[in-house]
């Protein structure tokens, strides 16, 4: 059990390695544990398609043990007909006090919807980190890393963590040996090109150039394989529409606020949540796109209602502890339950 002097996520994140090693799961961690046993607020892994019913009995022994209020399961992006498509998410929620903890299960990495490494790729050469969890070949961890960074480039709020791979990413490839021949064997003849405006720090030509490699790899990809590559982007083509558009992960949240100032309180609360990554996203807004795009990203939408047909009631009778717990009851009854305290 959790001793009371303990970090809930740092004390799960020890446990939950050590469970998988006795239970003999082959999995591997793809990125972000180099401050072990912090892991921001999730762990992405690569977990052998046969291992998942033991990847979720030790989650779930993990979510009763530690103290978590809840472990959920998010179906969104395991419904795919395609293994490689596929990623099986764990939640870990608290509701007093709020925090939120999720492990995501990966079986391949795709460029443009095609696998560039498969579950088996993955886990080759994986490694034994000293700290007792296995992760990725580094050339493999670190060859990803830059199809991330391309993607970050230009986002909001992504300059710190563009930074951060940038820096981890070119200092390994400094010392590796061939990189461009790690990278032209699996399709990249150029990569150095793209390294090169990695390092001058032009992020503009760096991404540019990312990108029109992948394009190249892609059609090479389907030209080669057209019957694969075609039922692949095919199935990848009907997940978007289904995820983002038919189901979006988000969902609609029916509040009732009995004045302007209880609307401005419902907002700290939102902010507080997705400050603690319990939310992605949020929106008080009527505005069609925006409300769109929100659910899309797996964020509440706020809908305005009467207090007897409401989710949650904000007014002067509710304390700070009512509505944390309402919200994240909420959040939590958003998904099948795979745990629940008491």
């Amino acid at each position: 059990m959790l001793d009371e002097n303990s970090d809930i996520q740092d004390a799960t994140v020890i446990g939950f390695f050590s469970r998988m090693n006795d239970e003999e799961v082959e999995y591997a961690v793809l990125r972000n544990y180099e401050l072990y046993p912090k892991f921001s607020h999730d762990i992405d892994l690569v977990v052998r398609w046969r291992d998942l019913p033991r990847l979720m009995a030790v989650a779930r022994s993990c979510a009763i043990d530690y103290g978590w209020s809840a472990l959920t399961e998010c179906d969104h992006w395991a419904r795919s007909s395609i293994h490689e498509h596929t990623i099986q998410v764990k939640r870990f929620y608290t509701v007093n006090p709020p925090q939120y903890f999720q492990i995501d299960a990966f079986h391949s990495h795709l460029v443009l919807g095609l696998p560039l490494f498969d579950e088996d790729a993955l886990l080759r050469e994986r490694i034994k980190d000293s700290r007792g969890f296995f992760r990725i070949d580094e050339r493999v961890e670190n060859f990803c890393r830059l199809f991330v960074i391309a993607r970050l480039v230009g986002l909001k709020g992504t300059e710190e963590k563009v930074k951060r791979y940038s820096d981890r990413a070119l200092s390994f490839w400094k010392k590796a040996p061939g990189p461009s021949q790690f990278a032209g064997n699996l399709g990249f003849p150029n990569i150095s090109a793209a390294l090169d405006f990695l390092r001058s720090g032009n992020l503009q030509l760096f991404k540019k150039e990312i990108d029109r490699q992948k394009r190249a790899w892609w059609i090479k990809q389907v030209s080669s394989h057209p019957l694969r590559a075609g039922k692949l982007v095919f199935n990848r083509s009907i997940d978007y529409l289904r995820l983002f558009w038919l189901r979006p992960c988000g969902f609609d949240l029916r509040v009732f606020a009995n004045d302007e100032g209880q609307r401005k309180r419902l907002e700290q609360f939102l902010k507080r949540l997705t400050e603690a990554n319990i939310i992605t996203h949020f929106t008080l807004s009527s505005d069609f796109k925006e409300r769109r795009t929100v659910r899309e990203r797996g964020g509440i939408v706020v809908v305005w209602a009467p207090a007897e047909s409401a989710d949650v009631i904000i007014d002067c009778q509710a304390d700070e502890q009512s509505i944390m717990g309402a919200l994240i009851t909420r959040i939590i009854e958003r998904h099948p339950k795979l745990a629940i305290k008491g």
